[in-house]
């Protein structure tokens, strides 16, 4: 089959480029001529872009001064880090010719549409048709099938729920990321909303062992990895690294202008891997921080907050590790997690998801 996958592959976010790899790994495994449908969403990419001049503009001459300063001062970083996405995104992602606008192409026998938060009007300014199957050709024997899509939404209103009512007919299989998810929409549609595992769970471990760069810091390190910035992390991991003897490593998610000596900021997605593979300890606020910790069997943290508890919770609590998700001003003492039952649960629902995406495309 020739199956084209519709996600935030172009996004400049660790998680959004690891799934999309995986996902595209895991249907080339399953025998398919796989290409990533080079979409490009003026909502993507604005926050990416080396140079905006939105960073600049102000009213106000002081602030306008400051934005000036600020920005020039971590140009260099913001370069280093968009070459670091992008050449990840064109070496290792076979992508499709650039589409213009929303004509995707009906070149594909399946469209596979996810993972990652594409259902989510807060990421995508309103709801995108495209991540629905809302394409402009007609749609005759091709399959059109979400796999793992997460909205990031604990509850929908009556215009949410009208949309996602409509959307859902456009497809023929609905798999999303979590259990919660999969609650709000199963009333809206006649279909079956499966849970299935989030792409980066799909490939074995030794995928990602081989693709991961191993950090040069000669030291025990506790990895933060978040979204935005909470206190409560710094805190937690500090607490950890002085436990352990240890030092505290960021990973940052965006280009920030203050200095640290173990702030990194323009990690590649390998050296990312590396990063979290050789962590002593990871605590974070983000699901792919979270998965990946699992997946190299990482001792780690999930430090609960208000974008994260639905998706991260979902996913820890159907391997039994809902109780390393911890509340804010909460800090217990370190510990290993054993994660032979884990792996086994894992092994399960990987099986799992795999046969959704079988059945789903007609091989079952």
């Amino acid at each position: 089959m020739r199956i084209g996958i519709l996600t935030f592959h172009c996004a400049h976010n660790y998680g959004a480029v690891l799934q999309c790899y995986a996902l595209q790994e895991t249907l080339k495994g399953m025998g398919h001529d796989v290409d990533v449908i080079d979409y490009r969403p003026e909502y993507l990419l604005a926050s990416y872009r080396k140079f905006s001049i939105d960073r600049f503009i102000s009213k106000n001459p002081f602030t306008l001064i400051r934005k000036t300063t600020r920005e020039l001062w971590v140009l260099d970083k913001r370069i280093k880090r968009y070459y670091a996405f992008n050449d990840f995104i064109s070496s290792n992602l076979h992508l499709s010719k650039r589409i213009n606008g929303k004509f995707i192409p009906p070149d594909y026998d399946i469209y596979i549409i996810g993972s990652d938060q594409i259902w989510n009007p807060r990421i995508t300014c309103g709801f995108d048709s495209v991540y629905f199957g809302g394409f402009q050709f007609a749609k005759g024997k091709r399959k059109y099938i979400s796999y793992a899509a997460s909205m990031g939404l604990q509850e929908l209103g009556d215009s949410d729920k009208k949309f996602y009512a409509s959307a859902l007919q456009n497809l023929d299989s609905i798999s999303v990321r979590e259990s919660q998810t999969a609650s709000l929409l199963q009333p809206l549609t006649s279909k079956k909303v499966e849970t299935v595992l989030d792409p980066t769970l799909l490939v074995d471990v030794r995928t990602w062992d081989a693709m991961a760069v191993a950090p040069r810091i000669g030291k025990k390190y506790v990895l933060v990895y978040q979204i935005g910035f909470d206190s409560d992390i710094m805190q937690m991991a500090r607490k950890i690294a002085k436990e352990t003897d240890a030092v505290v490593v960021e990973i940052m998610a965006g280009i920030y202008s203050r200095k640290s000596k173990y702030r990194v900021q323009c990690a590649t997605p390998k050296e990312f891997l590396g990063w979290l593979k050789y962590a002593n300890c990871v605590v974070t606020n983000s699901f792919h921080g979270t998965a990946f910790s699992v997946i190299f069997n990482r001792p780690f943290y999930n430090i609960a907050g208000n974008r994260n508890d639905v998706r991260s919770l979902s996913f820890l609590e159907s391997i039994g590790l809902g109780n390393r998700v911890k509340a804010k001003k909460s800090f217990p003492a370190f510990s290993e997690i054993d994660y032979s039952d884990v792996d086994k649960i894992i092994n399960g629902l990987r099986r799992n998801s795999k046969y959704f995406i079988k059945k789903a495309i007609g091989n079952i």
